[in-house]
């Protein structure tokens, strides 16, 4: 059974004893930034901090490449629209988009392959550029995901909404919704695998037929996890109106509170990657 690397790895690691509102603010940060800068030396400095905080992560490179399979038609697609035209006679190297830094193969002509069709250096540089922004956006997201438990996350998102409960904004019962789903993702992973072991036990194909024929095998699974997942909700709701809640006001195990090293930490991100931005 294929391993969910989105989920918490517990281990002992600098990053994992970082509080989850400074992991999540840096990486929305990150994220920013990456969307922002438009140089190749600004993309290499953001790809650096990215891959200290996997190597500091201990993230498995092996589970990482993994985790990008489904990314891979994406990045493959971002890359070949950018790298070929169907028309190279109409390609000018010097009216193209100046918001990627391509260097010398800006001024490189377009070359024809079969017929108008051509292959453009500057746009495969600029491709690669867009590679890289979503590769390292996804290695950001794991190192959050993998060193952040559930718990730390809703609470996280709680302590972001907290200045909403003087509205009336039912700040508890958002974070326990999204709990709650962060909890069932794994679970639902793990059902959606047994399910199609159980089917392809009986005989169904999955693999080979036509569309129909497949569609009509993929709704043997569908559709007895979409029951299961409404059997769960109805026991989970069931559990939760036993244990009274939403009786009382919502109260909190524990409260985390932020140190010193943690505001060091998050004043230095933020400035450093608004300095990159900056001059990016």
């Amino acid at each position: 059974m294929p391993v969910n690397i989105a989920t918490y790895n517990p281990k002992q690691t600098p990053i994992h004893s970082v509080d989850a509102r400074v992991k999540i603010i840096l990486v929305l940060m990150f994220s920013i930034v990456l969307f922002c800068v438009h140089s190749w030396w600004a993309i290499g400095l953001l790809a650096c901090i990215a891959l200290l905080c996997a190597f500091l992560a201990r993230l498995e490179v092996g589970a990482t490449l993994r985790s990008m399979l489904p990314v891979v038609l994406i990045l493959a697609v971002t890359l070949i629209a950018n790298s070929f035209v169907l028309d190279v006679r109409s390609y000018d190297p010097t009216n193209l988009p100046s918001y990627v830094s391509t260097g010398v193969f800006a001024q490189l002509p377009a070359i024809p392959l079969i017929g108008a069709f051509g292959f453009v250096p500057a746009g495969f540089i600029r491709g690669c550029f867009f590679v890289l922004r979503i590769v390292l956006l996804l290695v950001a997201s794991l190192v959050l995901t993998t060193t952040t438990t559930s718990n730390e996350l809703t609470s996280a998102l709680r302590s972001f909404m907290r200045p909403l409960e003087r509205l009336g904004f039912p700040t508890h019962d958002v974070a326990t919704v999204v709990s709650i789903a962060l909890r069932f993702i794994p679970v639902s992973i793990d059902e959606f695998h047994r399910i199609r072991e159980a089917q392809t036990a009986r005989g169904a194909s999955f693999d080979t037929g036509g569309i129909i024929g497949r569609l009509r095998a993929w709704t043997t699974v569908l559709i007895p996890l979409l029951v299961g997942l409404y059997r769960r909700a109805d026991n989970l709701a069931l559990a939760m109106d036993a244990r009274c809640y939403g009786a009382g006001p919502a109260s909190q195990l524990v409260v985390s509170r932020l140190g010193v090293g943690h505001i060091i930490l998050l004043v230095v991100g933020i400035f450093g990657l608004a300095t990159i931005a900056f001059f990016g």
